[in-house]
């Protein structure tokens, strides 16, 4: 299992970020950031935007859209678009992890496997390529939509 981003530190780097593209310091933007880390999961932006007004009802949606663009330039948040969904966004962390995606529900799990990794590396070397970067989205059912299925 991934670890959680570390907020202190993304915090830090949103600072650096806002400094060095001088941009004006805004404390909604680290409210955004911080119901972020809370949430812990996929969101899309109107999800965002419902947990950020529940905290403070006077963020509009505008500020929540530009907070995502500033967070991704930043490299703090990441765009997913899986397959047959939403678009949703991610705190980055410190470790790299693939997703497991229900077609059904629509659950997203993240996992870790060294093996796959290994293999991943072994592919693109064995073709000539020098692996920079890489997605890796397994779509099925969960067990509660086997479950589900089945009854």
């Amino acid at each position: 299992m991934t670890l959680p981003p570390n907020v202190d530190v993304l915090r830090t780097r949103l600072r650096d970020h806002v400094v060095r593209h001088k941009l004006k310091s805004s404390s909604r933007r680290e409210l955004i950031l911080e119901t972020l880390a809370r949430l812990g999961r996929h969101v899309t932006a109107e999800e965002l935007l419902r947990e950020v007004r529940d905290r403070d009802a006077r963020v509009g949606a505008a500020t929540v859209y530009r907070t995502i663009r500033v967070l991704q330039e930043s490299g703090i948040l990441v765009e997913r678009r899986f397959e047959g969904g939403a678009t949703r966004f991610e705190l980055v962390g410190e470790d790299h992890h693939d997703h497991l995606i229900c077609t059904l529900c629509g659950l997203i799990v993240e996992f870790e496997d060294g093996a796959i990794e290994d293999e991943q590396r072994r592919v693109a070397s064995a073709n000539g390529f020098l692996l920079v970067s890489h997605r890796h989205e397994l779509y099925g059912l969960c067990p509660d939509c086997q479950r589900k299925t089945q009854a």
